[in-house]
């Protein structure tokens, strides 16, 4: 394993230095959407191994990508999730995989991941195999949801035989109390029979929860069984505390929920002066100012950075693209036409047009490749055609969000195709623009990492009649309309930055003479500003004032179609 450390003259600072930095061979406080506060294992390529395979526990291990709006709505669900089961972590223990880091990504083509988030059950005792990439558990739609299908599948996994070091989660029939405590060793004080349904899982998550309480026992016990009757029980879910005198005490919580029974239970253990375990809090939360990078709060939204198309072009490239364990078909296709686009309409500088004219022309040779085939032809290209990118530290200006999970590649994504689409159009007797559009929907159909966002996408593209759009004016504006229609879907959403708020743009204080009377669009005026905003020779490499850019040939637009597409 390589760790790069910096190289100081003094021992002692070095030693300081590498254990501020690397904690415990690849173990990270933080990265993406978690941090150790948020009661994870955050995975990464250096601890993966160590963390997952061979291990006594069983593991649910969530794939994601930062960048993605449905995994950024998800991540509180999963955090809270994560809170409430912390005392499952000698049975089960929830881990975090960033995919979108580009050193993660060779684990995420491993196991498949196609989509995000995905979660993944890894039993105990997992072992590295090519086959070996966990079973997929439901995403819902809350916590107590995602618990709930946690719980079916550990069920299932001791029908199986595995999971032995948890307690039981099976529901059996009894006939009387004696019973119960045969099943069960002989040093166990108190059972706590939880009578439901088979499909509740009420008694397993009690169970899980109270799994490292010594000399107790919880059994699930059918509703339908004998002993409902002996118990004159009438609604269920209900809990019976039951001594090894076989003492039994019917409780009855206010709500028939797991909190309820849990805190009925712990009552009852203090009134007997149970010992309850000590249990670990967790480590201290973290601190870290998520503002803390310096963020120009009055950036001309109106300029765009080259620097963001650059870290965007290379983002697509190395992480998005190359997550394909294979790519072949129409995926292959919509890379080549992605390309494709990018050498005719990217305002390249430096190498990057021979760098993207040298991958197309590579891709092309054949009809298969493996992800990891493309990750090292995109590194090969990139140090054979050095310095493809012109900006020396690759980071987001306009896009950057004022916290790390908002903007970054998403806004680059829009950004990086508006340009494309008005480069295009400035381009005289071609209608490259329509072909833009046709490339942007191949890539955020086959390879954009919300899968959430691109499903919502490909439904407003079809209902939008993309593939009808002819002209490079009219692509430069169904774009923008597409743009404005995802701002109104996503206004107030999880994943919106506060301090750029999704607004119809552009605004009024940017673009006055963008809006007529009462507030509709004027579509010349906005076809203007595109170009001046987008146009190739206005791109920004350092951040600066705005300069006026010239006038843009303009077709007669079908303003009443491109209307009613906006309506």
């Amino acid at each position: 394993m390589n760790i790069r450390r910096s190289i100081f003259c003094i021992p002692m600072f070095i030693a300081l230095v590498n254990s501020a930095v690397i904690v415990n061979e690849g173990d990270v406080d933080q990265q993406g959407l978690y941090s150790k506060s948020d009661r994870v294992d955050i995975l990464t390529n250096r601890n993966f191994e160590r963390k997952i395979y061979g291990q006594k526990h069983a593991l649910l291990v969530q794939f994601y990508n930062s960048y993605c709006g449905h995994c950024r709505s998800f991540a509180p669900r999963f955090k809270a999730m994560a809170t409430e089961v912390t005392t499952w972590k000698n049975i089960i223990r929830l881990g975090v995989l960033d995919c979108s880091v580009e050193e993660n990504n060779e684990i995420c083509r491993q196991f498949e991941v196609m989509a995000y988030p995905s979660l993944r059950y890894l039993h105990e005792f997992y072992v590295k195999g090519n086959g070996n990439i966990g079973e997929k558990v439901h995403i819902a739609d809350s916590p107590e949801k995602l618990k709930s299908n946690l719980i079916t599948k550990m069920q299932s996994e001791q029908v199986s035989g595995r999971l032995i070091t948890a307690p039981s989660l099976h529901i059996d029939s009894y006939s009387s109390y004696s019973a119960v405590f045969k099943s069960l060793p002989h040093d166990i004080n108190y059972a706590f029979l939880v009578l439901e349904n088979v499909n509740s899982t009420i008694g397993s998550e009690l169970a899980l929860d109270m799994n490292d309480y010594q000399h107790i026992r919880v059994v699930r016990v059918s509703e339908t069984s004998e002993l409902s009757n002996i118990a004159n029980i009438k609604q269920f879910p209900a809990v019976i505390a039951l001594s090894s005198t076989l003492e039994p005490i019917l409780m009855y919580p206010k709500e028939p929920t797991k909190q309820s029974f849990l805190k009925a239970i712990n009552s009852f253990l203090k009134s007997r002066n149970y010992v309850f375990p000590v249990r670990d809090q967790g480590s201290q939360e973290i601190i870290t100012n998520e503002n803390s990078d310096e963020y120009p709060a009055t950036l001309n939204t109106d300029l765009v950075y080259y620097s963001d198309l650059e870290k965007t072009l290379k983002t697509s490239l190395h992480t998005e693209i190359t997550r394909f364990k294979s790519l072949t078909g129409e995926p292959l296709q919509a890379l080549l036409d992605y390309l494709d686009v990018l050498i005719t309409s990217f305002p390249s500088r430096g190498n990057v047009k021979e760098y993207l004219m040298d991958l197309y022309t590579t891709l092309k040779t054949r009809k298969t490749w493996s992800g990891s085939e493309i990750y090292e032809l995109v590194n090969n290209l990139e140090t054979e055609h050095a310095p493809v990118y012109t900006t020396n530290n690759l980071e987001y200006i306009r896009c950057k969000g004022s916290q790390t999970k908002f903007r970054g590649y998403t806004c680059g994504l829009w950004t990086l195709f508006h340009t494309l689409t008005v480069n295009a159009a400035q381009k005289l007797d071609t209608t490259d623009g329509p072909k833009v559009l046709k490339a942007m929907h191949g890539y955020v159909k086959n390879f954009f990492g919300c899968t959430d966002c691109a499903m919502h996408f490909q439904a407003m593209a079809a209902r939008n009649r993309i593939f009808d759009v002819k002209e490079n004016d009219k692509a430069v504006l169904w774009l923008w309309i597409a743009h404005n229609e995802v701002n109104l879907r996503l206004a107030g959403d999880v994943t919106e930055d506060p301090v750029h708020p999704k607004i119809q743009f552009p605004s009024v204080s940017r673009c006055p003479e963008c809006r007529l009377a009462r507030g509709a669009w004027n579509l010349p005026a906005v076809y203007q500003y595109l170009q001046n905003v987008y146009g190739a020779d206005n791109i920004q490499m350092m951040r600066r004032t705005i300069t006026s850019a010239a006038a843009s040939p303009f077709s007669n637009l079908d303003i009443g179609m491109l209307s009613l597409l906006y309506m």
